[in-house]
């Protein structure tokens, strides 16, 4: 399960949380959108715009929403490339933003949100296999 990269091959650890990442990825742009779609935040946020005396249609803030989603989960994708290659500030930028999102879903899992139950067990499980012994050794191998 290991994968080649340049000389050095990633251990199964590695290959496991560049693959979580993935995952976290996909559920991360999948709540973004689902969040953007629910017709309580759009007529929330719209409100809230009009009552400030700004104009912003809900189709804007939908767009807008589901962009930001995909290149959230763009930018988890392109650091777990880079954890891959045994890049440690990808690794360090990783933990950082997977505390930060897990921080972020407690509102979800007060909600019972199945979503964010998954999304934060994949997250942590992630971070976790960065950080196994061999995991640990890989990095310090690449070192440059």
């Amino acid at each position: 399960m290991a994968t080649p990269t340049g000389s050095k091959t990633a251990p199964t650890p590695i290959v496991i949380s560049f693959w979580l990442w993935v995952v976290s990825a996909v559920l991360s742009v999948i709540s973004g959108v689902t969040a953007a779609m629910s017709a309580g935040t759009v007529a929330e946020a719209a409100a809230e715009q009009s009552a400030s005396g700004g104009v912003l249609s809900s189709s804007v803030l939908l767009i807008s929403t589901a962009v930001g989603a995909f290149i959230v989960g763009a930018l988890h994708v392109l650091f777990a490339f880079f954890m891959l290659r045994g890049r440690n500030w990808a690794r360090i930028v990783l933990t950082v933003v997977g505390i930060l999102s897990v921080l972020g879903s407690i509102t979800g899992l007060i909600a019972l949100n199945p979503l964010s139950f998954i999304f934060v067990i994949v997250t942590i499980v992630a971070i976790v296999q960065m950080y196994v012994p061999a995991a640990r050794e890989y990095f310090a191998a690449n070192k440059r």
